[in-house]
C-alpha cells in the first residue's frame, strides 16, 4: 500500500479526525498563548532582553513539568483519557484567563510566571494523552503514517496560532501589556472550543482498558511512584526505547540552543532592540520557516522509513541536523538564517515522527502513558538544559559560530551512534 493509501485510510478514520480536531484547536491555542507569553516576557518595551532571561523563562515554565509530568504519565494510564481531555483543556481556559487578569494588573512578572507553569503543565499532560491516544483510533500498522499527521499538523497548528497572535496584538494595539492581555483571553476562547470538542469522542473511547479508582492521596502517590518505576524498567528492558529516548535527548539539546540564538538574533540582532514589534514578528517568521519543515519532515518519513527503514531515516535526520546546525554557524544574514531554521525543522520533525512510532510500537498499552509522560521529561529536561548553555556562551546578539559548530558534532555523534544500534531498533 503506498503513503497516500496509508494517509486516506486513516484519514478515514472518524476517531483519528475527531482526535486530531482536538489537537488542532488546542495547539493552536498554545501558540496564541505562547506568543502573548513571549511578547510580555521577551518583547516587551519595558524588559530588556538577554540569554539569561530567555534561559530564566524556560527553566521557570518547563522545568517544574519535569517534576508533574512522570505522575501525569501514570494517571493518563489509569483515567479515561477522553476524561482527561476535556477536564484539562477547561482548566487551561479558566488558567489563561487568570493569566490575563494578572497581566493587567501591577502584579509583578514573577506572578504571571507562577500561573504560567500551571497552564504549561497542564498542557504537557493534554499532550501525552494525545500521544497515547493515537493507537487506540488508528491500526498499529498505521502509527507512523498517523504520527506524520497528527504531531506535524498540531506544531503548524501552534505556529499558526503564533502568528494569529502577532496579528491579534497588532490588531489590539501594539507593543503593551493590555494587548497581550486581549491575546491571552483570545486563547482561552480556544481553550474552551478544545474542551466542547472532545465531547465528540465517547468516553471511554481513547482508553486506558482498564482504569482503576484512585481514593487514598497517600495510596495515589504509592502507586505513582510504583508507576513510575515499572515505567522506568519497561524503557531499560526494551532497547529500542532506550535509544529513542538517548536520541531525544541530543536532538532537543540541539534544537535548544538554536531556538535560543534565533529570539536573541530577531530581538537585538535583525532588528532593533528599541523595537520589539519588530522582533516579535521576526520571531513569528522564523517559527514560520521552521513550521515548513516540520511539514516536510512529516510528508518525508513514512516514505523514506518504507524505503530504507525507521532507524537510518533518523540517523538520516540527525546528519541532517549536524548540516543545518554548521550552516547556520557562518555569520549569515536573516535569509540565511531562515534555511537553517528550515532545515533544523525538517530534521527535528523527521526524528519526532520517528521516535514516537518506536515507543508506540515498542510499548505496549499499560505502560504507554507513563513512558510518553517520561518521553515529554526528557523533551523539556534537555531543551532548558540547552537554554542554559546558551545563557552563559551566547552574546547578545545571539552569534556564536563555535557553540553552533559543537552542536552540529552532537548531532553528527548521535547520528552515527543509532546507526550503531541496527540490531536494537525498530
Amino acid at each position: 500500500m503506498s503513503y497516500a493509501s496509508d494517509v486516506v485510510s486513516v484519514v478515514r478514520g472518524s476517531g483519528f479526525r475527531r482526535l486530531l480536531s482536538i489537537r488542532l484547536v488546542g495547539q493552536l491555542a498554545d501558540g496564541v498563548f505562547q506568543t502573548a507569553v513571549a511578547s510580555y516576557v521577551l518583547f516587551s518595551p519595558e524588559r530588556q532582553t538577554d540569554a539569561r532571561a530567555i534561559a530564566s523563562a524556560f527553566a521557570i515554565l518547563l522545568l517544574p513539568y519535569c517534576l508533574i509530568g512522570p505522575f501525569a504519565g501514570v494517571l493518563i494510564d489509569r483515567w479515561r483519557r477522553r476524561q482527561i481531555l476535556l477536564a484539562v483543556n477547561l482548566l487551561r481556559a479558566a488558567l489563561v484567563v487568570g493569566i490575563a487578569l494578572i497581566a493587567l494588573s501591577p502584579a509583578p512578572e514573577a506572578a504571571l510566571l507562577a500561573v504560567g507553569v500551571l497552564a504549561i503543565s497542564a498542557n504537557r499532560l493534554v499532550l501525552s494523552s494525545l500521544g497515547a491516544s493515537i493507537p487506540r483510533v488508528v491500526p498499529l500498522d498505521k502509527v507512523v503514517t498517523a504520527n506524520a499527521i497528527a504531531p506535524t499538523l498540531g506544531t503548524l497548528a501552534t505556529v499558526v496560532g503564533a502568528g494569529l497572535g502577532v496579528a491579534l496584538r497588532q490588531v489590539a494595539g501594539g507593543a503593551g501589556d493590555s494587548s497581550d492581555a486581549i491575546v491571552m483571553a483570545c486563547a482561552a476562547g480556544l481553550y474552551l472550543a478544545a474542551a466542547l470538542l472532545s465531547l465528540r469522542l465517547a468516553a471511554n473511547a481513547l482508553g486506558p482498558d482498564a482504569a482503576a479508582a484512585i481514593d487514598d492521596t497517600w495510596i495515589a502517590l504509592k502507586q505513582v511512584a510504583r508507576g513510575l518505576v515499572e515505567g522506568l524498567r519497561t524503557i531499560g528492558r526494551i532497547p529500542a526505547a532506550t535509544d529513542a529516548f538517548i536520541i531525544t535527548a541530543a536532538q532537543r539539546f540541539g534544537f535548544g540552543v538554536a531556538t535560543v540564538a534565533t529570539v536573541l538574533l530577531v530581538r537585538n540582532t535583525f532588528a532593533s532592540p528599541s523595537n520589539p514589534n519588530a522582533g516579535l514578528a521576526g520571531l513569528a517568521q522564523a517559527l514560520g520557516i521552521v513550521g515548513i519543515g516540520f511539514l516536510v519532515g512529516a510528508a518525508l518519513t513514512p516514505a523514506l522509513a518504507r524505503r530504507i527503514g525507521t532507524r537510518r531515516t533518523i540517523a538520516a535526520a540527525l546528519a541532517l541536523g549536524a548540516l543545518a546546525q554548521w550552516f547556520i554557524a557562518f555569520p549569515l544574514p536573516k535569509g540565511g538564517l531562515l534555511v537553517g531554521a528550515f532545515l533544523v525543522g525538517v530534521a527535528s520533525q523527521s526524528i519526532k515522527v520517528g521516535v514516537d512510532s518506536i515507543l508506540q510500537r515498542a510499548v505496549t498499552d499499560e505502560f504507554r502513558g507513563r513512558t510518553f509522560a517520561l518521553y515529554d521529561v526528557v523533551f523539556n529536561v534537555f531543551f532548558v538544559a540547552a537554554a542554559v548553555v546558551g545563557a552563559f556562551t551566547l552574546p547578545a546578539s545571539g552569534r556564536s559560530s563555535a557553540l553552533m559548530i559543537a552542536v552540529g558534532f552532537i548531532y553528527a555523534a548521535a547520528s552515527a551512534f543509532y546507526l550503531r544500534r541496527s540490531d536494537r531498533a525498530l
